[in-house]
This record gives C-alpha cells, sequence and structure tokens, in this order.
C-alpha cells in the first residue's frame, strides 16, 4: 500500500528536481510529500506554482512503479483539490515520456498545449491540466457524486 508523507524540509523537493533533472530551487516554493510503500520512500510528489484557490503545477518523479494505487492517487488528488482547494492541476511531461504521459492522461489530465524544445536538452514539453470538476479520485461533493 502507498501513502504520501508531508514534508516541510524541501529535501522532497530537491530530490523530485534532481530526478526530473531540474533546477534545485525549482520545486522548493511549494507543498512536497513522500511516497511510501511497504515502508520504504518510492517517490515524492510536489505543488508548485500553488496559487490559493486557482491551481498548481504537479511533479512526481519515483523509483518504483508501485506507487501508483487507487489510494495514493486518492491522497494526491484530495491535496490539490480539497485541502488547497484547487480549481486545476498543471503537469509538465517530456513528450518522450510516453508512460508518463499514458498515465496522466488515463488519470484524466488532458493534453493543452506543446512547448518547444523547452528542455535543455531540445525536447518538447506537453503541457496537461485536469479541472477538479473532471476529476474521479476525488469525491465531488456539489453534485453528490464519487467516481471511483
Amino acid at each position: 500500500m502507498s501513502d504520501l508523507i508531508y514534508d516541510n524540509s524541501d529535501a522532497t523537493a530537491r530530490w523530485v528536481a534532481d530526478g526530473l533533472r531540474l533546477e534545485p530551487d525549482e520545486l522548493s516554493s511549494g507543498f512536497s510529500f513522500a511516497i511510501r510503500h511497504n515502508n520504504k520512500i518510492i517517490g515524492g510528489i510536489t505543488f508548485s506554482g500553488y496559487v490559493p484557490d486557482d491551481s498548481a503545477w504537479i511533479s512526481i518523479y519515483t523509483t518504483d512503479k508501485h506507487w501508483c494505487t487507487k489510494i495514493c492517487l486518492k491522497q494526491i488528488f484530495g491535496v490539490a483539490f480539497n485541502a488547497l482547494k484547487c480549481r486545476r492541476l498543471n503537469a509538465l511531461i517530456c513528450s518522450d515520456n510516453h508512460a508518463s504521459i499514458s498515465l496522466a492522461t488515463r488519470c484524466g489530465f488532458v493534453i493543452e498545449g506543446k512547448m518547444r524544445k523547452y528542455y535543455s536538452t531540445g525536447q518538447d514539453a506537453l503541457v496537461l491540466g485536469m479541472l477538479a470538476s473532471e476529476c474521479k479520485f476525488i469525491n465531488h461533493q456539489t453534485t453528490g457524486e464519487n467516481h471511483v
């Protein structure tokens, strides 16, 4: 079983940034959570660029595919849409990262655009977004629906 552990030390944000080959301070000004599976830290999630009651950018880096459980996804999206009250989540994914693009779209993210030659390697980045009203991992209290 995977679960999230809040980290206010920026250690997780730095680890995620390093794993995604970002500058160390790119993710440090947000909320970070370590992903624990069988009592071992196997990944991290950051919500950066947070605008209260509006939006945040999500970044995920893991070393083990077992992080992605329904319970963990409910926790992730619950933090974003219920605790932080985001109306949308944004993500950037390298256009060559087919596994991450597939996972994100299966979770409900929509590809909204492309940033050409965004990365220093010359690779393009896809811009993805998910609205709170589209998220199938949270309770939609206004409609009484639970899509899971």
